[in-house]
């Protein structure tokens, strides 16, 4: 399943207020494709990119030579799938030397042409190695940030039958020394230094380990590729390592046993052939990976290195190399460092299963097919979802979806969310709240298409009426012939999205870039994820960066047009698979998954619903038609720049001195003064080459969070307007025209984004909508305002079944944030379900009626039509103004209680919610309380010299658990360290006895000892860091508009820091160490969480300590409220 990238102005308003525990590598088991799934907004779920299905449209030998020739094309484009009908079970010997000399045949890519965006500026180098490694190089010489991904093609389907989870074990143990670097921290420590981190994911069918650093200096980043490489020449597998990294896995596996994405994916295993690999329990635990084989007589160490001499073989590998160097320079540091992994000339490990054994068929733990699958959920969810086994006939199958991806248009319709949409429809019955669509799987030989539906109670008490919308839906696909303008409207905003692609982050692409190597040929290797229609026609790939405004011509139309008509003809009622989600199972199912304990029931479908299903009433008498039009697709005349970046500027490598030159800040176009309406800060997009803008517009006032039950309003108003928005909103959203809404604690923000062509009109229509005529998007009746009601209560109902460590996270912040700021869990609660449509009719008129306006207007916009737009805005929303002195008070934490050198500190103690997690969890906060610029960069230097070592220390040495973590966060002006264990084996008490070693041993174990070079390479690191030019003009606006709104107004704060950072000593850090930690006066609080049941579980803590004689230095649950209010940071104001 693609994750597709989150809507612009969402993704400003989520920066806008993310303050995130950054921490060290957490390895681990890839999410599964449900949890990629639940993670996607549901506007943009219909555009995940399913692959190919087998057909019954067109004749099979129609089908099958288009799809040949489709292979072909790929085949001579370099791309190495060996077709799994084509594979010969009987003659190793010979696909060993046809894969050599497949590798032989493409080993000269020199001439090969890179399609990239039009606004890409990088180079790009693909090559294959003398030992079969395929390469693909990219220079990005205005970036600091390098980084390098393998994708090594074996994953957990080529678990051994009898070990489950040891391709899993496998990725643990890449990390722990080699023979080059024996040390197992050796890695980490060498990136920690240089501003660098890790990670890595074994998948259905892959394994990809990844890294990143500051890689100007190109020693530094030559050391990094070397020490990676080594992973695949020379891993050591050390004894030792490997029975530690036994209670890793057992501990993840632990964290996952309360995770519904895990314990549904694994249901939706059982369905499928129990002799396909596919079946199979992935992540492992000491059980499979240390018991069973005991048991079998095998050792576990002795399989790890067979496994890894049978699979981790340069031909079945890709790497991708991301830096600011030349490509020349990155083609010889590659040559010098991956030369060393061996070439086994190993087969594609798929064609050990390929066409060999059914995906689906023969015996399985659970019927796939006629069925409802009752499922009991660990959070209070309620959901539909209906799957297509989707099986490959061949390479040939798969390969043509990667270069047609008809499954998109599919994906694009039925998730549609606008009028006439089944949303829509299952809406206006009082069925769902939700609809999205795409494929859940991608494997070699199967996936799987799925429809999910977030049910409501009247939902789920009519699941045949709702799966029987669905298959009115596909019927309407089968037997109207979907819209040409569709399939344009389609390939159109893809073509948008490519046209003017920004740079992201170098981990997230070089991760892309591995592994699109290893399934596209070279010359797609950015293009092959990003667009439509690769294939000019059966006989000839695209061979243009140029953008596209519809098909190049009618063969690529009609092309697109059969494969996706054969497409839809596999989702049918016979081959669709039906789950449902709810806790209203509990205690009326009869069966236990095995790995994960779920509770759930088979029920047959009557025949007669299967009947009625088959026979489904017309589309047209449910009100059910196929997307109207997109009206908000800019035109081509709208995408003009009004300030084209200068070529000059755009190629220019910036050195120290350039980037040390403070970016111009945002002015002040309009200012009314402090008692006025409004302060407009304005910038024109001269950068980015962009034709988008985004707008800002905060209202400050005071009431509309100054109690819990108006921050609980504040969701009801949210959630209620962007529904009823949605059927405007869709469409531009897929246009890329976004907004957003937010209640906070000093009032209420609109941010809109997107193209500039059509963001006047369509803020200006959301904006009055959500303000004057906001009564047109409230719920009509009680029955509709219970169904956002039953949203929200299970939404805050999920925070008990969330993960321990989150649990302490969330406690602890809460402890640092004033009252009228952050508001309890069971507080937001409790005042949801109390809430009426009465008090949030009242609440919404109330929220826009008076306040001081903050705005920024950023990018393709001039100063006069930015003037215009907030006038216009203004002139609707209609507020009165206040006098400054009813400005809401800006953000500072709670201050914790200083505590005297070597005392214990504060212990917030609190029982696990959620009764059958068995895990604890201890976090410990070092809170600082100053604004001084260099104060907190040496903060954030601590961070990055204690981070690696405390991971290496509580969880690859002592295992204490498998999340691990320490970092920075931020409230207001000031930071805190913060330093987290989850843990299945070890107590609440056990846990923070030994964070407290690791700090008080912060000072002569690492502070002390550090070298001045050490010092230096930190110092350097983060300026490198910090220096960094801002990639995509989202993250800029972001940036500006927080300083506007936070009032700090320091838009140089990155030189400043730079020059704190250049003035620093060592002698600086250790003593500003002393004043945090070591000496009176230190502000230090564990926040802790106790299971109830499991080895680690103890007696449960009070819900007060105050009769208990330890209050003050314990706290429960029910003293939080007292301390925040005793600790007040305004009770002086």
């Amino acid at each position: 399943m693609k994750q597709t990238t989150m809507r612009s102005s969402i993704a400003v308003a989520a920066l806008l207020s993310q303050v995130v525990l950054q921490g060290v590598r957490v390895q681990g088991f890839s999410s599964s494709p449900i949890e990629r799934y639940t993670m996607m907004t549901p506007a943009r779920q219909q555009s995940m990119l399913p692959l190919e299905m087998t057909s019954n449209i067109q004749s099979e030998a129609e089908s099958q030579t288009r799809r040949q020739l489709l292979y072909s094309m790929l085949a001579a484009s370099g791309s190495l799938l060996v077709p799994p009908n084509q594979a010969s079970a009987e003659d190793s010997a010979a696909t060993v030397q046809a894969v050599a000399a497949a590798v032989a045949a493409v080993a000269d890519w020199s001439n090969i042409n890179i399609i990239k965006p039009p606004t890409d500026d990088r180079d790009y180098l693909a090559f294959v190695m003398e030992n079969g490694l395929k390469v693909i190089l990219c220079s990005d010489p205005q970036s600091t940030e390098a980084g390098a991904a393998m994708d090594c093609h074996v994953g957990a389907c080529s678990d051994p039958k009898e070990i489950r989870g040891l391709a899993h074990f496998c990725e643990h143990m890449l990390f722990l020394g080699t023979k080059d670097y024996p040390k197992e921290d050796s890695f980490e420590a060498f990136l920690s230094a240089n501003g660098g981190s890790s990670n890595a994911y074994t998948a259905s069918e892959d394994t990809v380990y990844h890294f990143t650093l500051q890689g100007e200096s190109d020693d530094k980043f030559n050391e990094g590729l070397k020490r990676f490489s080594s992973f695949f020449s020379c891993p050591l597998f050390a004894q030792s390592s490997t029975g530690r990294e036994l209670n890793a896995i057992e501990s993840e596996n632990s964290k996952n046993l309360q995770s519904d994405s895990f314990r549904i994916y694994q249901i939706s295993k059982a369905k499928q052939n129990n002799e396909h690999p596919h079946s199979k329990f992935f992540t492992g635990n000491k059980q499979t990976l240390l018991e069973d084989t005991k048991s079998m007589g095998l050792n576990v160490r002795e399989e790890l290195v067979k496994f890894y001499n049978k699979y981790y073989s340069a031909n079945q590998m890709t790497l991708a190399v991301v830096g600011p160097q030349s490509v020349e320079t990155l083609k010889g540091m590659v040559e010098g460092s991956f030369d060393k992994i061996p070439n086994r000339n190993v087969q594609k490990p798929e064609e050990e299963w390929n066409g060999v054994i059914p995906p689906f068929g023969g015996k399985s733990v659970i019927e796939p097919f006629g069925s409802y699958v009752k499922i009991v959920p660990v959070q209070d969810a309620r959901q539909m979802s209906i799957n297509w086994p989707i099986v490959y006939k061949g390479a040939e199958d798969r390969d043509a979806a990667l270069l047609t991806k008809q499954a998109n248009y599919i994906a694009h319709l039925v998730g549609h969310e606008g009028p006439g949409s089944l949303l829509s429809y299952l809406k206006g019955k009082g069925y769902a709240n939700t609809v999205s669509a795409g494929n859940s799987d991608e494997l070699s030989d199967f996936e799987t298409f799925e429809v999910t539906i977030s049910l409501t109670k009247a939902g789920l008490a009519a699941v045949d009426d709702v799966a029987e919308a669905v298959f009115v839906y596909f019927g309407m696909l089968k037997d109207q012939s979907i819209p040409k303008y569709n399939f344009n409207e389609v390939l159109q905003l893809e073509e948008l999205q490519w046209r003017f692609a920004q740079k992201g982050d170098a981990s997230s692409y070089v991760q892309s870039l591995a592994s699109t190597l290893e399934k596209y040929p070279p010359s797609l290797v950015v293009a092959g994820p990003r667009r439509l229609a690769l294939a000019e026609n059966a006989n000839t790939l695209i061979e243009s960066s140029e953008p596209r405004a519809g098909f190049t011509n009618s063969e690529q139309l009609d092309l697109t047009v059969s494969l996706t008509n054969e497409y839809v003809d596999q989702l049918t009622v016979d081959n669709a698979m039906i789950s449902l989600i709810s806790k209203s199972f509990q205690g009326k199912t009869d069966k236990n998954e095995l790995w994960y304990g779920t509770d759930y029931s088979v029920e047959p479908i009557p025949q007669s619903t299967l009947a009625r299903w088959k026979n489904c009433p017309q589309p047209k008498a449910l009100g059910i038609a196929f997307p109207r039009k997109n009206q908000f697709i800019p035109s081509e005349s709208g995408l003009k720049l009004k300030y084209p970046p200068s070529a000059v500027d755009r190629l220019k490598k910036r050195t120290f001195e350039d980037r040390l030159v403070p970016v111009p800040p945002p002015e002040v176009i309009r200012d009314d003064g402090p008692d006025g309406r409004w302060t407009l800060y304005y910038k024109p997009d001269k950068k980015f080459g962009q034709p988008k803008a985004f707008i800002i517009m905060e209202l400050l006032t005071k009431e509309v969070f100054s109690t819990a039950k108006n921050a609980a309003l504040s969701n009801f108003y949210e959630f209620c307007v962007a529904d009823k928005l949605t059927e405007y909103t869709y469409d531009a959203g897929l246009a890329g025209l976004t907004y957003d809404i937010k209640v906070i604690p000093r009032g209420v923000r609109m941010t809109f984004g997107g193209y500039n062509d059509k963001l006047d009109k369509f803020a200006s229509y959301v904006s009055k909508k959500l303000t004057v005529d906001v009564k047109d998007l409230l719920p009509k009746d009680e029955a509709e305002f219970d169904r956002y009601k039953d949203v929200l209560t299970r939404s805050f109902a999920g925070f008990d079944v969330k993960q321990p460590y989150a649990h302490s996270a969330a406690y602890s912040k809460l402890m640092m944030q004033p009252q009228k700021f952050d508001y309890s869990n069971n507080d937001m609660r409790k005042e949801t379900e109390n809430a009426s449509l009465s008090d949030l009719i009242s609440y919404s008129e109330s929220l826009w009626t008076s306040g001081k306006g903050l705005a920024l207007v950023q990018g393709n916009l001039d100063k006069k039509e930015a003037l215009q737009l907030l006038e216009k805005i203004d002139k609707t929303i209609g507020f009165k103004t206040i006098p400054a002195s009813d400005y809401p008070p800006e953000l500072k934490p709670v201050p914790l209680t200083p505590i005297a050198a070597g005392s214990t500190p504060t212990r917030v103690i609190i029982s696990e919610p959620n009764p059958k997690d068995v895990n604890s969890a201890s976090y410990a906060v070092i809170q600082s309380l100053s604004e001084d610029p260099k104060d907190q960069v040496m903060l954030e230097l601590l961070s990055a010299i204690v981070t690696e070592p405390f991971y290496e220390d509580l969880r690859t040495k002592q295992q204490l658990g498998y999340i691990v973590s320490s970092g920075l966060r931020a409230i207001g002006k000031t930071r805190f360290l913060g330093f987290i264990v989850q843990s299945s084996v070890a107590t609440n008490d056990k846990l923070t006895t030994e964070i407290l070693k690791y700090l008080d041993n912060v000072k002569p174990k690492l502070l002390e000892g550090l070298s001045e070079g050490d010092f230096a390479v930190y110092v350097k690191s983060l300026i490198e860091r910090k220096t960094d030019p801002d990639k995509q003009l989202v993250a800029e606006v972001t940036r500006n508009w927080g300083e506007i709104g936070s009032g700090r107004l320091e838009f140089n704060r990155v030189q400043s820091e730079v020059g704190a950072l250049l003035d620093l000593k060592k002698s600086d850090l250790l003593e500003f160490w002393d004043r945090l930690y070591v000496n009176d006066g230190r502000r230090v609080m564990v926040t802790e969480i106790v299971p109830r049941v499991g080895k680690v579980s103890v007696e449960a803590p009070p819900l007060s300590f105050a009769s208990t004689g330890e209050g003050g230095k314990k706290l429960g649950i029910d003293d939080i409220e007292a301390f925040r209010a005793q600790n007040d940071p305004y009770s002086s104001a």
